[in-house]
């Protein structure tokens, strides 16, 4: 049982965990996810470009009052990709679990 390890990284797990959180085709605000995981720009960019190399999520960019706005989903295979984590992470924990001591 191996772990993506895209997702397995912990800012980035807590971006998936908060994308999918949310229904499709909802939509969150860049600032949205930086004030509520508490991250500097810069590092939630590096991660989100990450996650959108893998195909995990997609970003749209727009103006809105002439002002520019970004948003961010969780793709379909995405949303697979972490449901695929957790059934992983709860067979190595259950597997863990299990050993004797």
């Amino acid at each position: 049982m191996v772990l993506d390890e895209t997702i397995h990284q912990p800012t980035r797990l807590r971006i998936m965990t908060l994308l999918v959180s949310v229904p499709e085709p909802d939509l969150l605000a860049y600032g949205f996810i930086q004030q509520t995981l508490d991250l500097t720009g810069g590092n939630l960019t590096i991660h989100l470009r990450k996650l959108e190399a893998a195909g995990y999520l997609g970003i749209t960019k727009e103006f809105q009052d002439s002002k520019p706005r970004t948003w961010i989903q969780a793709t379909v295979s995405g949303r697979q990709a972490y449901a695929d984590y957790l059934s992983s992470l709860q067979r190595t924990l259950g597997l863990r679990m299990s050993e004797p001591q």
